[in-house]
C-alpha cells in the first residue's frame, strides 16, 4: 500500500464525521529533513475549515489535528504516551515530541530542518 493511501486511511478518524470524501482536499507532501531523512505528510482540508494531517515518524503512523498557531501551521496528535507536534511554515517543517505530563519546555525535536523544496 502506498504511503499516501496509508496516510489517507489513517486520517479518516481525525476529521469530523459526516464529511464526504469527495469534498476533502488531500495534499501529499514529502519533506527531506536533516541527514536526508524523508518525512511524508498528507494534509486533509475539509470545506468546513477543519483540517487534519497524517505522517509516519519513529516507524509509526501518526494522525494529527490542526491546532492554534501564531504563525504557520501546527498539528498535534492526541492520546497515547505523548504528543507529536508538526509545525510548518512555507516550505519548511519540524517535528517535535512532548511526553505525557511534560511542560512545553521539555519538547524534544524528532526531525528538524525539513524542506519540501
Amino acid at each position: 500500500m502506498s504511503a499516501v493511501r496509508t496516510l489517507t486511511c489513517a486520517v479518516m478518524m481525525a476529521l469530523p464525521a459526516g464529511l464526504a470524501w469527495a469534498e476533502i482536499d488531500i495534499l501529499p507532501v514529502t519533506f527531506t529533513c536533516d541527514n536526508g531523512v524523508p518525512l511524508e505528510v498528507a494534509y486533509f482540508n475539509a470545506p468546513d475549515g477543519s483540517s487534519a494531517a497524517a505522517m509516519v515518524v519513529d516507524n509509526q503512523l501518526v494522525t494529527l489535528q490542526q491546532a492554534e498557531s501564531g504563525s504557520g501551521i501546527r498539528y498535534e496528535s492526541s492520546g497515547g504516551a505523548g504528543t507529536y507536534i508538526l509545525r510548518s511554515k512555507g516550505w519548511d517543517a519540524t517535528v517535535g515530541y512532548l511526553a505525557a505530563g511534560s511542560d512545553a519546555a521539555s519538547e524534544q525535536i524528532v526531525l528538524q530542518n525539513c524542506s519540501s523544496r
